[in-house]
């Protein structure tokens, strides 16, 4: 079965599958989904937010497979590189997942906007974005996919800060969450991960070993991306010793599965990596096709911090070639788009703050409601309380008061038949008399909680009648009396 095929067959029992089996189920997709390529990807997601969107209405026991649905949409955007669209769609996703106050899709949401940060170059939000949904995913076990997720976002963000050994003590524990897990796909991304930071500290053995380990795994498990993926970092290695030739063969490698399976944003990374590659072996022509290329593609999908990076290249390729006129109109645009890029930076943090201040007094205002809510269920059980009290009294007397009149009418009963069996019998029996008033006094208590027994009956059928006076049924006293009775 092809992995097209496994995540339909998961989507459909997603479909079917009762409530308290949804975030496993999504689990079980999610690990498969990112092994499709992009089209298929495209095509499922596409589908089934189309199904959810018209199965929404019926779904008042159901309404997270609605939010899981908008989330892998959200997935879908970015991975298909975008990432506006993604972004807003995440945020449609968190809202709903929080309404129905689960915070673990909100978790995931986070990760996943994490992801589209970086992709950005705002490592800063993406660290903190990543942190914060680990803490979500950790504890449940659940989503054991994507806390692998947020070590790996977290441990990339740390080295794209510079901080070396931040990134790879998390990198490390990706790596055997991910063995232990026995999951290839991430094992892979945690040895690439770890191959950089190698490669960032001249660790160069330790760095080869870790992207051929993981470019072995990929070709073993027929992974695209994978290969992809693990081609360009080995390509990188032999960039930074000097091994220019098999840079450039490994690239092209990479270049061509990206797009084969329309992995775009991967494309653009390859498309500057053998620009760096012609560029040092001084085929400026070669370097400046390959550059406008991909300036073409990453305009297209509106990566600016890749844009910009092309426009560098570009600048210093003119240079090389002695174009000072064309070097300086590219520098002035690298300048450009980073001003750009760092005003968008400057913008999302600003929204982010804001977005946490909301978020903050979203959740005190929830304590205060909650806390209200907790107070006026109190008082209310108080008030019931105490009219079941009001009733058993009620009811006790009424009772009591029957129960006298039945005693009056049993002591006359009494007199009148007994004095006139006795004047039959000719006799004038005392002890006769008296056990028969002795018995109607001893009968006394047993018919008094009858009478209460069956008061107390028709006031409950009336409350569950719902009669305007009466709502709800007796509580505490009223149905031990009757448990009793």
């Amino acid at each position: 079965m092809t992995n097209y095929e496994k995540t339909k067959a998961e989507l459909e029992a997603f479909k079917a599958c009762p409530g308290d089996e949804v975030k496993k189920q999504f689990q079980i997709i999610s690990d498969s989904f990112v092994l499709m390529t992009r089209n298929e990807q495209a095509e499922l997601a596409q589908q089934f937010y189309s199904w959810a969107e018209g199965e929404r209405t019926s779904w008042t026991q159901q309404p997270l497979k609605y939010c899981f649905a908008k989330l892998l949409l959200g997935l879908d955007y970015f991975l298909g590189d975008q990432h506006e669209i993604a972004l807003r769609t995440l945020d449609e996703a968190q809202k709903l997942f929080e309404e129905q106050d689960e915070k673990e899709g909100a978790g995931i949401c986070l990760e996943v906007k994490g992801g589209v940060y970086r992709t950005l170059g705002d490592f800063e939000l993406s660290l903190k974005t990543a942190m914060e949904a680990y803490e979500i995913l950790r504890p449940s076990g659940t989503f054991k996919t994507f806390v692998l997720v947020a070590l790996l976002n977290t441990a990339y963000n740390n080295l794209e800060l510079q901080n070396p050994d931040e990134s790879l003590k998390w990198f490390r524990l990706a790596l055997e969450q991910s063995e232990k897990n026995g999951n290839v796909y991430w094992i892979n991304y945690s040895l690439q991960g770890l191959g950089k930071v190698m490669l960032m500290e001249k660790k160069f053995p330790e760095a080869k070993n870790c992207f051929e380990r993981s470019l072995a795994l990929s070709e073993k498990e027929n992974n695209p991306q994978g290969i992809a993926n693990a081609s360009t970092e080995l390509a990188n290695y032999y960039f930074q010793t000097g091994n220019f030739a098999e840079a450039e063969r490994l690239n092209k490698q990479a270049l061509s599965i990206r797009e084969q399976h329309n992995y775009t944003g991967g494309a653009v990374t390859s498309y500057i990596r053998l620009g760096e590659v012609y560029i040092k072996q001084s085929r400026p022509d070669d370097a400046h096709n390959i550059l406008v290329k991909g300036l073409e593609v990453a305009e297209q999908i509106k990566v600016k911090p890749k844009i910009s990076q092309i426009h560098f290249l570009l600048s210093e390729n003119y240079g090389i070639k002695g174009d000072i006129a064309k070097s300086l109109e590219h520098y002035k645009h690298f300048h450009s788009v980073r001003e750009q890029v760092e005003r968008e930076d400057n913008a999302r943090k600003l929204k982010n703050v804001q977005m946490i201040f909301e978020a903050e007094q979203t959740k005190k205002e929830n304590a205060i409601i909650k806390k209200q809510k907790e107070e006026i269920e109190r008082k209310n059980f108080e008030l019931q309380e105490t009219i079941d009290e009001l009733t058993l009294a009620r009811v006790s007397k009424k009772a009591r008061t029957l129960t006298f009149i039945i005693a009056i009418v049993l002591f006359i009963i009494d007199d009148f038949i007994l004095g006139f069996v006795l004047e039959m019998l000719n006799s004038n029996n005392y002890f006769l008399s008296l056990a028969v008033k002795m018995g109607i006094i001893f009968s006394l208590s047993p018919i008094n909680a009858a009478i209460e027994k069956y008061m107390l009956k028709k006031v409950i059928k009336k409350r569950k009648a719902g009669e305007p006076s009466m709502k709800g049924v007796l509580s505490g006293n009223a149905q031990v009396i009757l448990s009793k009775g």
